[in-house]
């Protein structure tokens, strides 16, 4: 495999969602060279076995026992991918998040799944990262 350092990792949620096997077959669209383009974003993959990058030859990179064809139904059922009328497949931007995430970025995705990206400081009570309005301190 060609891997390099990734800056995207699954989500929790997607991980949960998916079987073993199709987990590792995200894992190496993301992580696998051969499968990501000039940006080192998740590739386009033809469903077209002899064109590259194809989507089979990705499930036989993560695990030849597998069939690209359940694979895929999987990750479609879940919404995780969409299929193109040009005969490619695309993984949704919502199936991973930035993999090399710093202190400041899983702080800023923990308070944007609260609904809490974008107000002030004041507005959140240091140290537990839990909305506390303004006016309810002052009560």
């Amino acid at each position: 495999m060609d891997w390099m350092v990734t800056r995207w990792q699954i989500t929790e949620l997607v991980e949960t969602l998916l079987s073993p096997a199709a987990c590792d077959v995200v894992q190496t669209w993301l992580g696998d060279r051969r499968f990501l383009d000039k940006q080192g974003d998740p590739a386009m993959l033809s469903l077209i076995e002899t064109e590259k990058p194809a989507f089979q030859r990705l499930v036989q990179a993560a695990n030849q026992y597998l069939e690209a064809d359940d694979v895929l139904m999987e990750l479609a059922r879940l919404g995780l991918v969409e299929q193109l009328a040009t005969g490619r497949v695309m993984l949704r931007r919502s199936t991973y998040g930035p993999g090399n995430a710093g202190p400041v970025d899983r702080r800023r995705s923990t308070l944007a799944s609260r609904g809490m990206l974008g107000r002030r400081h004041t507005d959140i009570n240091p140290g537990s990262d839990s909305p506390v309005k303004n006016r309810e301190k002052s009560s």
